[in-house]
């Protein structure tokens, strides 16, 4: 059986496109947290519904006033049948799926210091990369950015939503939006400016520290976040931790918690290391134990070379560049993301610099590691 940690996994606190590699660290809540906005109950849907069928939950739904931390999220205990859709079916008109490249990821290109180094940090420059939305002022607009840019080009953005309170139990990357309201008004302002075609994944870590921080509370305000997101098209996946986190039975008991409504699939190993393979055995256990396939989505920048034996998490020495980005729609993998920027720092831990922060020794160790 999978053990369960005791400690949180930290996220990088990460810097927008346009400032990789200038080293800013950013932490706080977003402009517009006016408004009256609530928390609804986290449903589970009924046995035997159908894709899409939650998504009149949408931005109306959150209205009603923020229950204590006292309630129960939804019922956990309830038949609740997957609300997915695969990737395969984005692709059924026969045109590729091609994930987004913000070209301002080029710019730790200015970091290296002769031909060698450029050519190892273009392994990470290149390739499509999740866009990370934490609070910062810059948020709405870098995501218009991405949003106009990939509809120019015929490629699907990636962004991740990093944003709610309490946000890694206020450890390396704490932060996050000052309330459930002033988080949900956030969710609604990108919501607003997304056009369908956005993978949204959903809060790292939210759901599997849950326990230790944010309680009931957080899994509705998941809930809510993710029918908003979902209601404007937009495909979401929930963040479930790792392989080596949650035993699949206490993350299938989590999901249903939440309810069907409020994600299309899963996001797992975001900013960690275990292999593809155990992530995507990890996502058809929890399927086993949830009564229902749960398509995901996997982060592989890191995994290369899986995890260490003891499956640290922050910097780890040794690690490579795992597999390209691309929409893969067989079983229950959707795709293979890089949600995680390689070379960002885990934390102030293996000898690197505070979260997020770009690290160039690490990101050339990662890119040699893959040969």
């Amino acid at each position: 059986m999978t053990r369960r940690r005791s400690r949180v996994r930290r996220h990088g606190v990460l810097v927008p496109p346009l400032l990789v590699g200038m080293l800013v660290l950013v932490a706080g809540c977003s402009e517009g947290t006016s408004g009256s906005v609530g928390l609804t109950p986290a449903p589970a849907a009924a046995a035997g519904s159908q894709a899409g069928s939650g998504e009149g939950a949408g931005r109306d739904a959150a209205t009603t006033p923020v229950a204590s931390d006292d309630a129960q999220g939804g019922s956990a205990g309830s038949p609740t049948s997957v609300t997915t859709t695969p990737a395969a079916s984005a692709v059924a008109s026969g045109q590729p799926l091609r994930f987004y490249a913000d070209p301002s990821q080029q710019a730790i290109l200015e970091q290296a210091a002769d031909d060698s180094e450029r050519a190892l940090l273009s392994r990470i420059a290149d390739q499509p990369q999740a866009i990370w939305l934490n609070g910062g002022t810059w948020d709405a607009a870098t995501l218009e950015r991405a949003v106009r840019a990939s509809a120019a080009e015929g490629t699907v953005p990636v962004v991740v939503l990093y944003n709610i309170p309490t946000r890694d139990c206020s450890q390396y990357s704490a932060g996050g939006a000052a309330d459930p309201s002033a988080y949900l008004a956030w969710v609604r302002q990108l919501a607003d400016r997304m056009d369908g075609r956005v993978w949204v994944v959903l809060e790292p870590d939210g759901l599997a520290a849950s326990d230790q921080c944010g309680g009931a509370t957080r899994v509705r305000l998941l809930h809510d976040a993710g029918a908003i997101l979902r209601a404007g098209g937009n495909r979401v996946y929930l963040d479930v931790g790792n392989a080596a986190w949650l035993p699949a039975t206490e993350a299938a008991s989590r999901l249903r918690a939440v309810g069907a409504d409020a994600f299309d699939g899963i996001a797992l190993n975001v900013s960690n290391y275990e292999t593809t393979a155990d992530s995507v055995d990890y996502a058809e256990r929890i399927s086993a134990a949830y009564g229902s396939t749960l398509h995901a989505v996997v982060d592989t920048s890191r995994n290369g070379n899986g995890p260490t034996a003891d499956h640290q998490w922050c910097n780890p020495p040794g690690r490579a560049l795992g597999e390209a980005p691309r929409a893969v729609g067989e079983g229950v993998l959707d795709a293979i993301l890089w949600v995680k920027i390689p070379g960002e720092s885990d934390g102030t831990c293996n000898g690197g610099p505070a979260a997020g922060v770009f690290w160039k020794s690490n990101a050339l160790e990662l890119a040699r590691g893959a040969g």
